[in-house]
């Protein structure tokens, strides 16, 4: 049988997937189109200027963390997840920079195990355990904005990872950053890869942080007052209470391979466990379930793509397609065939309160309903026989 094109040869992501197409030649509407943007992307535009300008600031950003170390216990905090990026991170500042950071862990109740473990483990290696504070008392609010998302989300355009991943964030962030303004700590670092930029580049605005993490489904049922105090609230906190919130690897030299090299090589994490398909969380997984059976395509892609895309040459280009391609295909597949994170989506099923037959018997009933339902199943079955390309 022939293969049949259902990825850009450019990038990969996948034709007819939440609004994206193929042109004639292959090439999707973002590699065609510099400006071209959708509900779940937007094709970041980082000139030079801007970036060596960001990068600057960073540096300046850390000369003045050194300056104030005297007049405070901690220099920043750090959100610190047990994943390779925000533990190199750690890393960096404790003995590559020289500043005393707090690390903040938010527990949202489906965090995986690895992530626990390299959690402990990293502490106890680089002696951190009395300057980390792991916080488990919003688990209840994450369980609620959880359920409320696979519960309700019925669009055709916009994908539930999307969707979650973004209200989610925003309550890590809101948390993380109240305990900062509890401690006066004047910078917030978040350890997000220059893949992870369809929202921020390198700072996010105090005046989103103050206005726009409170999603208005917050005011709906099930969510209650004791649900709404994890959020920071604008009548409470004011603008110039709010810390500066920085992304750095949005400007560093970011290599995720000399990332997991770094973090197994100094034992902070245990050689294999640097892999973010074992420390991401489990509802993000459950969610990539979700839109692979209800729009045909791993929402993943449009991260992935967008490190595709930032290679500079073509010989880069083409390395970062396959292995991207590659990894995108053994997730795709593994998600229809059953054995995807299996223990974890058994853990979610039972928090959420909903079996695996009910999830896919609501997803595979919105889908019939929307009008590229035919190009959605399509997808799926030439995921399912691997025979694409």
């Amino acid at each position: 049988m022939i293969k049949q094109q259902l990825f850009c040869k450019n990038c990969i992501l996948p034709n007819n997937f939440l609004g994206i197409t193929l042109s004639p030649d292959g090439i999707c509407n973002f590699c065609h189109n510099p400006v071209y943007n959708n509900e779940n992307w937007s094709k970041v535009q980082i000139d030079n200027k801007l970036r060596k300008n960001s990068l600057d600031d960073w540096k300046l950003a850390l000369e003045k963390m050194k300056q104030n170390q005297k007049k405070q216990q901690y220099d920043c905090v750090i959100g610190y997840s047990g994943g390779k990026d925000s533990t190199a991170l750690l890393y960096k500042f404790i003995y590559e920079y020289k500043i005393r950071p707090l690390a903040i862990t938010i527990d949202t109740g489906f965090m995986t195990d690895v992530a626990k473990q390299n959690i402990r483990k990293t502490l106890k290696k680089i002696e951190m355990i009395n300057n980390h504070i792991l916080i488990e008392s919003a688990v209840d609010t994450f369980t609620k904005l959880y359920k409320w998302h696979f519960f309700n989300h019925s669009s055709n355009h916009r994908s539930l990872t999307v969707d979650i991943c973004d209200h989610c964030s925003d309550l890590i962030h809101s948390i993380v950053v109240k305990e900062a303004i509890k401690r006066n700590i004047n910078n917030v670092i978040f350890g997000y890869s220059p893949d992870q930029i369809k929202r921020y580049f390198y700072e996010i605005p105090r005046k989103e942080a103050l206005y726009d993490w409170m999603p208005d489904l917050a005011f709906k049922d099930p969510f209650n007052d004791a649900d709404r105090k994890w959020y920071i609230n604008s009548e409470k906190i004011s603008l110039k209470d709010i810390p500066r919130i920085i992304l750095p690897y949005h400007v560093l030299d970011y290599n995720e391979k000399k990332i997991i090299e770094l973090v197994e090589s100094k034992e902070l994490i245990e050689v294999g466990k640097a892999d973010p398909v074992l420390t991401n969380c489990h509802v993000v997984k459950a969610a990539l379930m979700f839109d692979l059976y209800r729009y045909g395509g791993l929402t993943y892609a449009l991260q992935y793509a967008e490190l595709v895309r930032q290679q500079e040459n073509n010989q880069d280009k083409k390395k970062s397609r396959k292995n991207w391609l590659r990894l995108y295909k053994n997730i795709a597949q593994s998600i229809l065939n059953g054995t995807f994170n299996e223990d974890g989506m058994k853990k979610f099923y039972d928090n959420i309160g909903i079996s695996k037959e009910e999830l896919l018997g609501s997803i595979i009933e919105q889908r019939n309903k929307d009008p590229n339902a035919e190009k959605i199943s399509r997808n799926i079955e030439l995921i399912k026989i691997g025979k694409i390309k």
